[in-house]
């Protein structure tokens, strides 16, 4: 068996992460560890989505979005957790990240006195994205992406007010969780955070930011009513992967079934083919429909765009 810190729990689901990013200690350690920003205190941007009233995008469009950072050298980080690859993942990012920024420019306008100070007074946005299926090729762990011109490799900085010097003005961190191995080519501040999320032993000693962060993943010191939500949370995990085990067990059976009807060989090959993928598809839908899954993911299950999910409805 797998050798793992924590065997009753999941420090990736939606409602861990907040508890673990809930602690402003937890979370400026996290973001100095990954960004490298000279920040000195951290707080948790509280609410179920990240963006105001002005912005526009669609409701079920904030779900994968778990928190907002806010540093005292004005930097905001969005923090995404993803747990099943999404189709138009890194569309989302920037939308998020773009829709951020438009907010912060419209509360800035609201306030008379900043109207005329708008640019001057704009924070950075960046992104962490803390994902259990790779995006990307190769063997790196942990990718960060920054503006850089593209023959001097200049890196492209902003003002913030009250800093000493300019800050990136953009950048998008991937940790990718299932590229972790011992022995990675990284930074152990950065490693020890794939080694938190990935729930894998710790390879060198936690300091006590991340024992205190550790304390959080144990149940005993949870309310009633957090670990009534995380049981229920599980439960349609596991109710969402159960049912595509059943769809795949179905579609067998039903393949075999039209196998041997049509005749041998080919034939039942052929049924077994179209039960498995029948099976799974009405498995997906009505995962959608009942609402443990959104469209994205759906559509990421059927390999098709979200455009074309009208067709299995």
């Amino acid at each position: 068996m797998e050798n793992i810190r924590h065997k009753n729990i999941k420090p990736t689901y939606d409602l861990v992460v907040k508890k673990v990013f809930r602690n402003e200690e937890v979370a400026l350690q996290f973001v100095k560890d990954i960004f490298e920003l000279p920040a000195k205190s951290a707080k948790l941007i509280e609410g179920n989505q990240i963006f105001t009233a002005n912005s526009n995008v669609e409701s079920d469009f904030n779900i994968a979005v778990d928190i907002l950072v806010e540093l005292d050298n004005n930097a905001q980080v969005i923090i995404e957790v993803q747990l099943a690859k999404q189709v138009f993942f890194i569309n989302r990012i920037w939308a998020y990240l773009c829709k951020q920024v438009n907010d912060n420019i419209e509360r800035l306008k609201q306030n008379e006195e900043e109207q005329l100070a708008i640019y001057k007074k704009l924070p950075p946005v960046y992104v962490a994205a803390i994902v259990d299926q790779n995006y990307f090729d190769g063997d790196e762990a942990i990718s960060t992406f920054l503006i850089k011109e593209e023959t001097r490799n200049t890196e492209l900085k902003m003002y913030v007010e009250n800093n000493t010097q300019d800050i990136p003005l953009l950048k998008i961190v991937f940790l990718e969780l299932k590229k972790y191995k011992e022995n990675l080519n990284n930074d152990y501040k950065k490693i020890r955070w794939l080694e938190f999320f990935g729930n894998k032993q710790y390879t060198s000693e936690p300091d006590d930011v991340l024992i205190q962060a550790d304390n959080l993943l144990n149940l005993r010191n949870w309310t009633k009513e957090e670990k009534r939500m995380y049981d229920e949370m599980t439960r349609q995990q596991d109710h969402y992967w159960a049912s595509l085990t059943y769809a795949q067990e179905e579609g067998m059976r039903l393949g075999i079934e039209q196998g041997i009807e049509r005749g041998i060989g080919l034939g039942i090959e052929k049924g077994i083919e179209q039960g498995i993928e029948r099976g799974i598809e009405q498995a997906v839908i009505t995962l959608m429909k009942n609402g443990y899954i959104s469209a994205e993911v759906a559509a990421a299950q059927l390999k098709v765009d979200i455009e074309d999910l009208d067709k299995y409805l």
